[in-house]
């Protein structure tokens, strides 16, 4: 395909270039007749004619590239581009006491839905679902476009939403899974956030299930190892069954544990490019999502074709012939 089909008009400029050539021809044989007299105007005329005939081949080859290469000739080809066309993303917050914990500011909490709030800026093409998971899981919006029906809720996602004890990983997992559409070609992506703590339900059996489902999950640990003390209700210090205050950490090596899958990942939100690198991970996973359709420009080829013939007519023209000129 010609993207620009009117450099063709460029070669009735051949009709003036070739009038051009030929006079010069001419020209060139009457000049060695009265340079060379009668007994060199063979040898001369002979190397004329072959360094004329060389040369103007190669002049004209220079003109015809050089116009092919305006003409910009194109053709299919593949280009990747970060898009989040073609993605659903599951959200899955861990909204159990833990993670209140305030070792991250404001809280973990907050921290994890601060960074849904950029993901969903940062990807505006792409469909989103919010799960949230203590002893189960719970989905509270379904699969959507509507990117305000996620922001709307973030503010109010708190442990006392719903009455189950601990957190189960597995069950945030499971809830993710169902709350993609089937039989839609789309990428598929879980994004959970949790500190990793009093994990029950079998985390590798759902794992292995969404890998079966060609779904990448990418773990985002909140909290630090060094931990926090947690507050109840009424500010007093959590206490274990010894009395003992709780302090509640980040289960970094467990969650670090579960990416040994090639479709799990881990980041900790404490690092301060937590959302570029998530980025990179999306859109790489999401690769087959945002490959498009791309008309390649072919016109270099045609162009250094034409440098090359341009180069030969002046090696042509300025080097001499066994010593004749």
């Amino acid at each position: 395909m010609v993207s620009k089909p009117d450099a063709f008009l460029l070669f009735f400029l051949l009709i003036p270039i070739i009038f051009i050539l030929l006079k010069r021809y001419w020209r060139g044989r009457i000049d060695l007749d009265a340079i060379g007299g009668k007994w060199r105007s063979g040898l001369l005329m002979d190397v004329f004619q072959i360094k004329w005939f060389f040369s103007s081949l190669l002049f004209i080859l220079f003109v015809i590239f050089s116009i092919f290469s305006l003409a910009d000739f194109t053709g299919k080809g593949k280009v990747t581009i970060n898009s989040s066309s073609g993605i659903d993303i599951v959200f899955a917050v861990d909204i159990s006491g833990s993670m209140l914990g305030t070792d991250i500011y404001p809280s973990r909490l907050k921290r994890s839905t601060d960074l849904i709030s950029a993901f969903i800026e940062n990807l505006p093409g792409g469909r989103y679902s919010l799960v949230v998971f203590k002893g189960s899981g719970i989905k509270i919006v379904p699969i959507t476009e509507d990117r305000s029906s996620i922001s709307a809720i973030l503010p109010y996602l708190d442990p006392d939403m719903f009455s189950s004890p601990g957190s189960n990983l597995e069950a945030g997992i499971r809830t993710s899974l169902d709350s993609f559409t089937t039989g839609e070609e789309r990428k598929k992506i879980i994004i959970i956030f949790t500190d990793g703590e009093s994990f029950s339900g079998s985390t590798s059996l759902s794992a292995k299930e969404a890998k079966s489902g060609d779904v990448d999950i990418l773990i985002i640990g909140t909290g630090t190892e060094q931990g926090t003390v947690l507050f109840s209700d009424s500010g007093e210090p959590v206490l274990n069954s010894k009395g003992d205050t709780v302090i509640s950490r980040l289960n970094n090596s467990y969650l670090q544990e579960l990416a040994v899958s090639k479709n799990i990942f881990y980041l900790n939100i404490s690092n301060s490019s937590i959302l570029n690198e998530s980025l990179d991970i999306i859109y790489k996973q999401a690769g087959s999502s945002v490959v498009s359709d791309k008309k390649e420009s072919r016109y270099q080829y045609f162009l250094s074709a034409a440098i090359i013939f341009l180069f030969l007519y002046i090696s042509v023209r300025i080097f001499p012939w066994k010593n004749t000129f």
